[in-house]
């Protein structure tokens, strides 16, 4: 999210939130932070500071226009400053099937968070239910911030699909440097586009807690993890996205 310095921070109640890395958020955070700052360096603040979820508005509150903030929540619990503002919001999205693959590595790899050490298989059934973890029901997530698009047509959100960014990144960067108002030369767009790479990102957070957030970038993962009738039945429950801006884009 692309919040002006005016954003005003009030209570909001926490609860059912989207998935925690596993759509590409911490990727974005930095793409965003690259775009404003116009250069490819990592951001030296680091998201966790802005994490409306966990961080104190202490924290973000001083922090200088323009700034950054990220969250996984719905739309109508985001602080009441970004209604009377009408903030930028960037919602970042992945298909179900490869969400399901990285937050349960995610889950994994914080195990000091989750205390969940369980076989994918046991652990698979809960985010078909939509039991698990951070996101509750996947399509009832998405469907709402669908709604939000349909009845705010005036509003400044832009809906960036995780298959597209890894299809073609430096186009991606283009599209959401358009969106920011912040003008990049191809060779600007290039170098963010380079360090952005998942090969680089994971050497420049090595071991950082951050490096347990980027694991592989990939498209179609889920294919080596899920059954024919897991699949089958995420594709039963994403019919209800069909023509949204959030169906979900399962292959290349």
């Amino acid at each position: 999210m692309f919040y002006p310095r005016t954003t005003a921070y009030q209570p909001y109640p926490v609860g059912e939130k989207g998935t925690t890395g596993a759509k590409g958020t911490h990727w974005m955070f930095e793409a965003i932070s690259m775009i404003l700052s116009g250069n490819s360096q990592y951001s030296q603040v680091g998201k966790g500071i802005s994490y409306l979820e966990f961080a104190s508005p202490e924290l973000y509150q001083d922090l200088p226009s323009p700034r950054v903030l990220n969250t996984h929540n719905r739309f109508d619990w985001l602080p009441t400053g970004v209604r009377t503002h009408k903030n930028k919001i960037i919602v970042t999205t992945r298909n179900p099937k490869d969400v399901a693959v990285s937050l349960y590595h995610h889950h994994i790899n914080l195990s000091e968070m989750y205390d969940y050490s369980g076989d994918f298989q046991d652990w698979i059934p809960l985010f078909l239910e939509g039991k698990s973890v951070d996101c509750g029901d996947y399509c009832e997530y998405h469907l709402d911030w669908d709604r939000v698009v349909r009845e705010n047509p005036d509003w400044p959100i832009l809906v960036v699909k995780f298959e597209d960014c890894v299809k073609d990144l430096a186009d991606s960067i283009r599209k959401i440097s358009v969106f920011l108002e912040r003008p990049l030369s191809e060779n600007q767009i290039a170098d963010m586009a380079k360090a952005l790479s998942f090969t680089n990102m994971k050497s420049h957070f090595r071991n950082t807690l951050t490096e347990k957030l980027i694991r592989k970038g990939e498209v179609a993962d889920w294919k080596n993890w899920l059954t024919e009738a897991q699949s089958a039945q995420i594709d039963r429950q994403c019919q209800q996205l069909k023509g949204s801006q959030f169906e979900p884009k399962f292959e290349m």
